[in-house]
C-alpha cells in the first residue's frame, strides 16, 4: 500500500489522494494506534475503508477496501492490451492471482495479434512467428513464453497453483514486454519527430 494519502484508484485508474470522511481510533501496544476510516478518492468519489497506523494525517495505509491498484498502465500501450493489463492488475490487487495470470496471458496474445501474428494459431506459435519475423528478440520471446506458461497453469485444472509471487512476476514480465514493443518505440518516434521539427 501507499504511504500518506496517495493511491492508484481501481475505479477511475488515476493516481489520486484520499479525503477523510469519518473514522475512529483504536489503541495498540507501544503507544501506537490504528485509525479506521471511510475515505474518498478526490477524483471520482469512490469510497474506501482504510486502516492506518498512527492516525489520520500523514500515516501509512496498512489496508484498504477496495485495494489500491499496484500501478498504472502506460497510455502508449495499445488500448486492447492496456484494458486486459489493467484488469490483470485489478485481479492482482484483490488476491485473484489466477485471474491476473489468465489476463496477462490474454494480453500477450493480443500483443502478438497487434504486431501481426496470424489469427487462429496457438499462442506459442504466434510468439514464435514474431521471433521468426524479427519483431521480438530471444529475450522478449522468453518473457512472453513465461507469461504463457503461468497463464496456461491458471486457466486449466490439475495444473500447478498460481500464487502471489507467480502473479507478480508475470505482470512485471508483461510490463517489460509492453515497454519494449509499445512504450520505447512511441517515445523514440516522438523524440525523432521533435528533432526533425527543430531542424526545419
Amino acid at each position: 500500500m501507499a504511504d500518506l494519502n496517495s493511491i492508484y484508484c481501481p475505479k477511475c485508474r488515476c493516481h489520486t489522494n484520499l479525503i477523510y470522511r469519518a473514522g475512529y481510533e483504536r489503541s495498540i501496544t507501544g503507544g501506537k494506534y490504528l485509525y479506521h476510516a471511510v475515505e474518498e478518492c478526490n477524483n471520482c468519489q469512490q469510497h474506501f475503508l482504510t486502516i492506518r497506523l498512527n492516525g489520520q494525517y500523514g500515516k501509512k495505509i496498512l489496508k484498504s477496501y477496495p485495494e489500491s491498484l499496484p500501478k498504472t498502465v502506460n497510455s502508449l500501450i495499445s488500448d486492447s492490451v492496456k484494458k486486459d493489463f489493467e484488469e490483470a492488475l485489478l485481479c492482482q490487487s484483490v488476491g485473484a492471482y489466477r485471474g491476473a495470470a489468465v489476463l496477462a496471458r490474454r494480453a500477450v496474445q493480443l500483443t502478438c495479434l497487434d504486431k501481426g501474428a496470424k489469427k487462429g494459431e496457438k499462442l506459442h506459435k504466434q510468439i514464435e512467428e514474431l521471433f521468426d519475423n524479427n519483431i521480438i528478440t530471444q529475450d522478449i520471446k522468453d518473457w512472453a513464453d513465461e507469461v504463457r506458461y503461468i497463464g496456461n497453469d491458471a486457466a486449466h485444472p490439475n495444473k500447478e497453483e498460481v500464487n502471489k509471487e507467480d502473479s507478480e512476476d508475470i505482470l512485471e514480465l508483461l510490463e517489460s514486454l509492453c515497454d519494449v514493443l509499445y512504450v520505447a518505440p512511441a517515445r523514440a518516434a516522438k523524440r525523432k519527430q521533435k528533432r526533425k521539427g527543430a531542424a526545419e
